[in-house]
This record gives structure tokens, sequence and C-alpha cells, in this order.
């Protein structure tokens, strides 16, 4: 009796097997559409490795000379919310009385030292739609200090409100603080400033009411 042969097995199935295990491999490790594999997670997003970008910046109203920046569309100047937060700088406005101020009860126009060397505190009483506030620097005329007022365009319409506002007016250094100080507030008339009291808002001389 003679033995069954077995059958041989299918080479070229073999063979065909063998290369698809290649290509299958191969696909595994080649680059994926981010720069990296699909074993390396790290470097599949191209935006991984970056550094963060810096936030926004902001700017001062006023920097850089731009003079409209501290005005809006209509030309009427703006106003920090509270004039007791607002920086202890030159140009500095706010609404409100700064700090350690009480305002006469029929308003008016008036100033005093802040609590910074040459640094004027000045206060008026208006409508909020167009408040008059003082530029940021005066002078000296005949000995007296001058503060000037922000001109407000004719046509803009202003609220029926009656609110006091600050500006801070940095003044020449030539003016001696340590003694009184006739300040002439544009249109609204003269006070004489007390002395300045060192560290705090000095006493507020008030249009008529010295």
């Amino acid at each position: 009796m003679v033995p069954a042969r077995r059958s041989p097995r299918p080479a070229p199935a073999l063979a065909v097997g063998g290369v698809l295990a290649v290509l299958v491999l191969a696909a595994c490790a080649s680059p994926t559409e981010g720069g990296g594999t699909t074993d390396d997670v790290r470097t599949s997003n191209p935006d991984a490795s970056q550094e963060p970008s810096d936030g926004p910046t902001w700017e001062t109203p006023g920097e850089g000379g731009d003079d409209g920046a501290d005005q809006d569309e209509n030309g009427v100047p703006r106003l920090a919310p509270d004039a007791a937060g607002m920086p202890l700088e030159a140009g500095a406005r706010g609404r409100g009385l700064p700090p350690g101020v009480d305002g006469p009860v029929d308003g008016g126009t008036g100033a005093a030292w802040s609590a910074e060397p040459g640094l004027l505190y000045v206060v008026t009483y208006g409508s909020s739609g167009c408040p008059t506030v003082a530029e940021p620097d005066a002078s000296v005329r005949d000995g007296e200090v001058v503060v000037t007022f922000v001109d407000i365009p004719p046509d803009v319409a202003c609220t029926m409100d009656f609110v006091p506002a600050t500006s801070v007016v940095e003044v020449p250094d030539e003016v001696d603080a340590s003694t009184e100080v006739r300040v002439v507030l544009g249109d609204q008339g003269t006070v004489v400033v007390p002395p300045a009291v060192e560290g705090r808002t000095g006493p507020v001389a008030w249009v008529g009411l010295e």
C-alpha cells in the first residue's frame, strides 16, 4: 500500500501574505500629516512645539502724543469711572471727587494740591455728557498758576445732570507749594490754594467760597 502524499503548501499565498504584512508595517511607520508618526502624538500637532504667543497689548489713552485718544468720536473728553481710583498723574481725569474731598452742596469749581508733589487737583461741576476738564499742564503768568480747560464742540448734546469731575494738572517746578498759591481756573474764577500737605490731599479752595 502506497502511503498518501501530503499536498504542498501554496507558496504564492505565503509570499503575498508576507508582502502585505510589510506594507502594513511601513504604513504605520510613515510620517503623518502633522509631521510626526502615528506613535508620536506629541509631534502630530504642528502647533504643539510653538511658544505661546504674547497676549494683547493695551495703550494708555493719550500715549504717543495722540491727544485724540483722550476724547470720544464727538470730541468729548473721556473720564475714568472713579476719580478716587484713577492714576495720580498729569492728564488723568475721572468722574466724582478726589480722595479726601467733600464738594459744596451747590457745586462749583475748585483746586487743591494732591498727595503727589507738583500735581494739582482741579474739580468742576457740570454735565456728565460734556464734562469740563482741565488741560494736563498749567502755566505761570504774573506769579499766578493758570489752568486752562478743554474746549467742548458746540454741537454736542449735553445731559441735564450736574456732577463733579476731577482733573490732575501738573504745575511748573518754579511754583512753591509750601505757600499759598493763586490759581486762575480758566474763565471760572481765581482761588487761593492753601499750602500742600505732604502725603495727602490738601484743603480745597472753591471759587466764590473763600
